[in-house]
């Protein structure tokens, strides 16, 4: 995951945030540390990234936010 963006907090690599009932791939990729879970519930301003130490935070960029999740679930 390259691409993803460093924690604006601790420069710690980013994670995406996945909301909503996860697919056994995306439980997978979860459990591999390539996603995070955050639930159903999606706050109005969902946050779209997070660190090892819990940062969160939301990026610019969507394209990257979408490659880094495709990357991760293994979608092309």
């Amino acid at each position: 995951m390259a691409n993803a963006p460093e924690c604006p907090v601790c420069g710690e690599r980013g994670v995406p945030i996945l909301y909503g009932l996860p697919t056994r791939v995306a439980r997978e990729a979860a459990a591999a540390g390539k996603v995070r879970l955050f639930g159903c519930v999606v706050p109005t301003e969902p946050d779209q990234w997070t660190c090892e130490r819990s940062h969160t935070w939301r990026a610019d960029d969507d394209q990257v936010l979408i490659a880094v999740i495709d990357a991760a679930l293994k979608r092309d």
